[in-house]
């Protein structure tokens, strides 16, 4: 597996995130975020309420009763990173995380979008790989 190690120039994570990542209500349940995270692209589910970050779920035990919160399940403290950090920063830290994604928040915590590392670490989702 090729792994990328050149510079990003002058990229910021806002630069290289996914603006639209998927996302469900803070109140959302067990059922709706199956729903999304079946789709084997989705590795990290977003909670939000408006504008403002609530969780991020990786995955629900499969004897979660389909009612209840989905919130139950967020990560106790997900990765998070500012929108104007290097996006080499961004890489290496996606490269370390379990699931290759980290949420782009702002300073007040508002959900701004998803750095997200390709599964062959050559570059970004929806990226052309770098070179």
């Amino acid at each position: 597996m090729a792994s990328l190690s050149a510079p990003f120039g002058e990229q910021t994570v806002a630069d290289v995130m996914l603006g639209q990542p998927k996302t469900l209500p803070a109140g959302a349940t067990v059922g709706d975020a199956r729903r999304v995270l079946h789709d084997d692209h989705v590795q990290l589910l977003l909670l939000a309420e408006g504008r403002r970050f609530r969780g991020a779920i990786a995955e629900i035990p499969a004897d979660a009763d389909d009612d209840a919160p989905a919130a139950r399940w967020a990560q106790a403290a997900p990765a998070t990173i500012g929108p104007d950090e290097p996006a080499s920063v961004g890489f290496e830290r996606a490269k370390e995380n379990p699931q290759r994604r980290i949420v782009v928040v702002d300073e007040d915590e508002n959900l701004l979008g998803l750095l997200c590392l390709k599964a062959s670490l050559t570059g970004f989702c929806g990226r052309p790989p770098e070179r």
